[in-house]
C-alpha cells in the first residue's frame, strides 16, 4: 500500500457482524470540518458546532475543495477502500508533491473523484474521474502498480439494476480530455467486468498484482434456474496496459463473494483468501496460492471439505489475527449442546487456522469473538473440548455464558457469564450483585460500557462427581480471566 497522508482518517464500524467498512455520507462542509478538526463521532453535539481550529494550509485546501465541488454535492467514502478518507493527500504523478484526492457524489447523485494540485496560486482543480452510468463507487485503490513512481487508480463502479459493474483503471500518465463541461477528465486505460477486487504486491518485486472476481451465469438443471459462475483473474499493469496473468473458475455454491484479502498465506507462500455467501447467513471460504504464474486452490482440501471445513453457518473474517504477517483462516461451528436454538440466539465457536505451506492447517488460536462489543476471549487451555456457550437472558446485560459441557454424558453447567453494562446503569447493577453476594470481577471500561464477568461456582451440584471435578478445575481461571480478554474495535 502506498504511503499516504490524510487530513484525518474516518472509519465506520459495523455494529453487528464485524469490521466491514461502510460509506459515510455527510454534508460536505460538516465532513470537511470533521476531517480538518479531527473530531470523533462520539463527540457531543455541542462539540460539533464549534468552529474547528485548523492550520492555514488546511484551511486553504478546505476553501479550494469547497469551491471546486459542484453545488449540492455530498462527500462520501467508497464501500471498500485501501484508505479511509474522503480527502487524501498522495503524490499521484511522482513529482514529490502531494495532490488532494476527493471522493463525492455530484449534483446528480453520481460518484466522482476529483484531484487538486497545489500551485503557486494555491490549490486548483486538476483532473476529474467520472463514470456517468455509475450510481455507487464500490471499490477504490491508488497504487504504483508497475513501480515507475506514478500511481495508477483502480475504481469499481456499480450502476443501476440493469447496468453491470465495471472496474476501470486510470493512469496518471494518460492524456486528459475535456468533458462536456470543459473540465479535464482522465479517461480509463482499461475497463473490465467485476464483482470484487483487491491489490497487493504478492511477488514482493515492487509491482502490484490486481485480483478481480467477475461473474457470469449458466443455466441450472431447470431451465428457469440461473446459476452464478465466478472467475478469479490475476492482472498486472505492464507497459501501459492491463495484462492477464492467470484465471481460474471458482467453486460452485457461492451466491455472491463478499470479501477478498491478499498477502502471505504461509511462511513461504503468498495468495488470496475469498469469502462468499451461500444463503442468508452461511459462507464458504477458499484460499488460493499464487506463484507468479498460476493460482492453486489449497483450502479446503477434498479431505477437509468432507469434514465440513471451508463452510461456516455465520459470516467469517479471516485475517492476520496474531500479527505474525500471515493470514489465518477463521473457522466457526455452532456451540455444541444448543444446536436447536433459533439462529438469532445461537453462539459460535471460533478457531484460527494457519497453513503450513504443505498439507496441514494448524490451529493457532481458539477464541470467543463478539465484534459488536469488540471482545476477543482466548479460550483457556483447561476449557478446550469441555465447554460450550449460551446466551443469557436479554434483560441481564449478559452477552455470553460459558458452560461446562461433557459431550459423552450431555452434562451442562454454567461456569461464567460476561456482561456489558452501560456506565449509566452500572452503579445500580453493581449494588444488586453485591446484595446477591454474586462473585464478579470488573474487566474494564470501554466505549461507555462497563465490562464484567460473574462466576457460577455454586451451580455445579447437578454434575456427577467426575464432571464436577473437571468443572472446578476450569473455574481456576477466575483470578486470571482478564488476561485472556481483549477489547478492541476493528478499524
Amino acid at each position: 500500500m502506498p504511503r499516504t497522508s490524510s487530513l484525518h482518517s474516518i472509519t465506520s464500524r459495523d455494529g453487528g457482524d464485524g469490521s466491514v467498512k461502510k460509506r459515510i455520507v455527510l454534508p460536505a462542509m460538516l465532513l470537511l470540518s470533521l476531517l480538518l478538526a479531527g473530531c470523533q463521532y462520539t463527540a457531543a453535539p455541542a462539540d460539533l458546532l464549534r468552529k474547528p481550529q485548523i492550520s492555514a494550509d488546511k484551511e486553504q485546501l478546505l476553501a479550494a475543495v469547497t469551491k471546486a465541488l459542484p453545488e449540492f454535492s455530498i462527500m462520501m467514502l467508497p464501500h471498500s477502500d485501501n484508505g479511509q478518507e474522503a480527502i487524501r493527500l498522495i503524490d499521484l504523478d511522482g513529482d514529490g508533491a502531494d495532490e488532494a484526492v476527493v471522493t463525492y457524489y455530484n449534483e446528480y447523485s453520481s460518484p466522482e473523484i476529483m484531484a487538486l494540485r497545489l500551485t503557486e496560486n494555491g490549490w486548483r482543480q486538476w483532473l476529474l474521474v467520472e463514470q456517468p452510468l455509475a450510481r455507487e463507487m464500490t471499490w477504490l485503490s491508488i497504487e504504483d502498480m508497475d513501480g515507475d513512481g506514478t500511481k495508477e487508480l483502480a475504481v469499481g463502479w456499480t450502476g443501476a439494476f440493469d447496468s453491470p459493474a465495471v472496474l476501470e483503471l486510470y493512469s496518471f500518465q494518460s492524456k486528459a480530455v475535456r468533458n462536456d463541461k470543459g473540465k479535464l477528465k482522465l479517461p480509463p486505460s482499461a475497463s473490465l467486468p467485476f464483482s470484487l477486487a483487491e491489490t497487493a504486491d504478492l511477488d514482493r518485486d515492487g509491482n502490484t498484482e490486481l485480483a478481480v472476481i467477475s461473474e457470469s451465469s449458466s443455466a441450472g438443471a431447470a431451465a428457469e434456474l440461473v446459476v452464478p459462475v465466478f472467475q478469479l483473474t490475476m492482472y498486472t499493469w505492464e507497459d501501459g496496459r492491463l495484462t492477464s496473468k492467470a484465471r481460474t473458475t471458482l467453486p460452485e455454491g457461492v451466491s455472491l463473494f463478499d470479501r477478498m484479502i491478499m498477502g502471505n498465506i504461509s511462511t513461504r507462500h503468498q495468495g488470496v483468501v475469498l469469502e462468499g455467501g451461500t444463503g442468508a447467513h452461511s459462507l464458504l471460504t477458499f484460499m488460493y496460492a499464487w506463484n507468479g504464474r498460476q493460482l492453486t486452490l489449497v483450502y479446503p482440501t477434498p479431505e477437509l471439505e468432507k469434514q465440513g471445513y471451508g463452510f461456516s453457518g455465520k459470516p467469517t473474517f479471516s485475517e492476520d489475527m496474531n500479527g505474525d504477517g500471515i493470514i489465518e483462516l477463521q473457522r466457526t461451528w455452532e456451540a455444541p449442546g444448543h444446536e436447536g436454538v433459533p439462529y438469532s440466539d445461537s453462539l459460535w465457536m471460533n478457531e484460527w487456522l494457519q497453513w503450513d505451506g504443505r498439507t496441514s492447517f494448524n490451529k493457532v488460536a481458539e477464541q470467543y469473538v463478539d465484534p459488536s462489543y469488540g471482545i476477543r476471549l482466548d479460550i483457556p487451555e483447561s476449557w478446550k473440548d469441555s465447554y460450550t456457550m449460551v446466551k443469557p437472558p436479554r434483560a441481564s446485560y449478559g452477552i455470553v455464558t460459558f458452560q461446562y459441557y461433557n459431550a459423552e454424558t450431555d452434562e451442562i453447567a454454567d461456569l461464567a457469564t460476561v456482561y456489558v453494562v452501560p456506565l449509566s446503569q452500572w452503579e445500580g447493577v453493581e449494588h444488586v450483585w453485591r446484595d446477591e453476594k454474586r462473585l464478579f470481577r470488573s474487566l474494564g471500561v470501554h466505549s461507555g460500557n462497563q465490562y464484567a464477568v460473574s462466576f457460577h461456582e455454586d451451580g455445579l451440584e447437578s454434575l456427577t462427581a467426575a464432571s464436577r471435578s473437571d468443572a472446578q478445575e476450569m473455574l481456576k481461571v477466575r483470578d486470571s480471566f482478564s488476561d485472556y480478554l481483549s477489547i478492541d474495535f476493528a478499524e
